[in-house]
């Protein structure tokens, strides 16, 4: 419902001497509302009832009003279109560009990356990791350290008998050894037989 049969239904129902609150019931609008309404169309409360008034100054500030909103309106409108213009043509190239990108990687053939491999294969390479398990753990095949540190230097590398003992040592100077042998090419055997090596050396008046 407009606001102009709004009001001729308001008109309608006051005209029967219904209350202004049944008529904003009726219309199921709030009264502030529908009074703003009446206000807007140019009806004024006399006496509690609405009837039209003419005020040539209101009305002539209102046609100016509205000559500015139509004004304003125009204004939006035509910026709208020109964004609304640029947004697609962007779209349309963004699109052309794409069309494009697409169009040279079909033109790109595709390599065959497919491996085809035998029964044969399998088991050389089989036999290779079979070899790689059992010479893994020789020094030989050991993989150097490249550190820019120092190697602890041993007297005799290859040390074929060893004996087991339990000792106890300090625990932060067992935590510093490990450190040290981690960051050696050589075991913690090697490491600690050389190391009472240079130890009974320098004390070498007690042996």
């Amino acid at each position: 419902m407009n606001s102009k049969d709004r009001i001729e239904l308001f008109l309608k129902y006051q005209n029967q001497n219904m209350s202004f609150e049944d008529i904003s019931k009726e219309l199921e609008i709030k009264p502030a509302t529908l009074r703003r309404s009446l206000n807007k169309s140019g009806y004024k409360s006399e006496k509690g009832i609405y009837v039209k008034s003419i005020d040539e100054s209101q009305l002539s500030f209102d046609s100016v009003n509205n000559t500015k909103k139509n004004s304003k309106s125009k204004l939006k409108t035509n910026d709208i279109k020109e964004t609304t213009k640029n947004k697609e043509t962007t779209k349309t190239k963004t699109k052309e560009t794409k069309e494009k990108v697409s169009k040279k990687k079909s033109t790109i053939l595709k390599k065959d990356k497919k491996i085809n491999i035998s029964q044969d294969d399998i088991d050389k390479l089989c036999e290779v990791y079979d070899w790689y398990i059992e010479v893994k753990d020789n020094k030989v095949f050991r993989p150097k350290r490249l550190s820019n540190k120092k190697d602890i230097i041993l007297d005799n590398e290859e040390i074929n008998d060893f004996k087991s003992v339990n000792i106890r040592v300090e625990k932060q100077t067992w935590e510093d050894f490990e450190r040290l042998c981690s960051n050696s090419s050589y075991n913690k055997k090697e490491v600690l037989t050389q190391a009472l090596k240079d130890f009974m050396k320098a004390y070498k008046n007690l042996l």
